[in-house]
């Protein structure tokens, strides 16, 4: 029983834990400027392409 408590847990955190375009940019750029190649910038933000920053 305990692993179908932490995997309904787990599901029910997913809606909650998706963030919009705007913050997984600001993610973006805190990595690159923290010195990091740009793919494992982008690793894991799956929104990133919606985005688009003013300029």
């Amino acid at each position: 029983m305990g692993w179908f408590k932490n995997w309904k847990n787990k599901r029910k955190l997913k809606k909650y834990m998706k963030k919009t375009p705007e913050e997984e940019y600001e993610i973006y750029k805190r990595r690159l400027l923290r010195g990091e190649s740009e793919t494992s910038a982008r690793a894991d933000l799956t929104q990133l392409h919606k985005y688009k920053p003013k300029k």
